[in-house]
């Protein structure tokens, strides 16, 4: 029960978060609906919103924050703005600029690729075949994604609002190998809100320009969304990230990211029966094909080398039938 106990979690942080990219398009008018935020308006309004739970939590354990503060102080600031504005400023900078739901939610999946070639430059891993082909793939298909609305009339191209958009994953990528040295030796509750409270504080001063006369004008409909983000996804989503760290290592964790696709597409795609007037499922030919193309690159670099381990075990097998070699 135990070992099936981060399984659980991991499909339950990956149902909340694959709708996060509907409630983001919602939000920022992609779908039917007027916009109710811009890109960096919702940032804010996303984090100032549960800044409070942050500070409470913060306060209570103020010595373990300060003790945090004094072991790690460089690690927590670039996580904290990696995590809120970095990823955040991405992410919907590119669903607002034309980039669909279930097209942002596949640049999630590059999150592996990230941390292999992270690994290389930093740790000194071995660049092998399979990881060069599956970094070649997944970039082919990232092109075919890009170029699949040339001439749509999307403001500085939507090419470049998906070159943007994977600047997310980037950002969460540096973030969870940063973090993992720090979640078997700091509680998932402490280290999340240490490092969203930290990363909330620029927005703080951005508020009474953007973010907040949006949030005061917003109806029902849009706070519930807001919450949603604030609460669900950032609040306990990622409390939850930091638990499966502190259980799994960073690399299998990552492999999550695969669930945000198939997951983010049936969405959006049972919002746009339920609701037409107000939600679109609109995923052209080539973004299918590119999308293909970037899910077999990642499967290419995840099961490549244990396939060819796996050949050479049966042919050395079929050599030496007695098993002896």
């Amino acid at each position: 029960m135990r070992s099936a106990l981060p399984v659980f979690v991991a499909l339950l942080l990956f149902l909340v978060w694959s709708n996060s990219f509907v409630a983001i398009g919602f939000l920022l008018g992609s779908d039917s609906a007027a916009a109710r935020f811009d890109w960096t308006s919702l940032t804010v309004a996303r984090f100032v919103t549960i800044f409070p739970i942050c500070l409470v939590v913060c306060w209570r354990r103020r010595r373990e924050v300060a003790d945090l503060f004094q072991r790690h102080p460089l690690r927590l600031v670039v996580c904290a703005l990696l995590a809120v504005p970095g990823y955040n400023f991405a992410l919907y900078y590119g669903q607002q600029h034309g980039v669909p739901a279930p097209i942002a939610s596949l640049t999630t999946t590059l999150v592996p690729l990230f941390v292999i070639g992270l690994a290389v430059l930093f740790l000194g891993e071995t660049l092998t075949v399979w990881r060069a082909a599956a970094f070649a793939l997944s970039f082919a298909g990232m092109l075919v994604i890009a170029f699949a609305k040339r001439g749509a009339g999307v403001p500085g191209g939507y090419g470049l609002s998906v070159a943007v958009t994977a600047l997310a994953p980037l950002c969460w990528s540096l973030f969870t190998v940063l973090s993992k040295p720090i979640a078997g030796t700091v509680p998932p509750l402490l280290w999340t809100y240490a490092y969203i409270g930290l990363g909330t504080l620029p927005l703080l001063v951005m508020l009474p320009f953007t973010g907040g006369p949006e949030l005061l004008a917003l109806d029902g409909t849009g706070w519930a969304a807001v919450l949603f983000l604030s609460l669900a996804c950032t609040a306990l989503g990622f409390v939850l990230w930091g638990w499966l760290l502190r259980r799994l290592p960073a690399s299998t964790v990552g492999l999550t990211v695969f669930l945000n696709p198939p997951l983010t597409s049936l969405s959006k795609f049972t919002l746009s029966l339920l609701f037409p007037a107000t939600f679109l499922f609109r995923i052209g030919p080539l973004e299918w094909l590119g999308g293909a193309i970037v899910l077999g690159g990642l499967a290419l670099a995840l099961l490549g080398p244990r396939w060819a381990v796996e050949v050479q075990r049966r042919v050395r097998s079929t050599d030496d039938p007695s098993g002896v070699l």
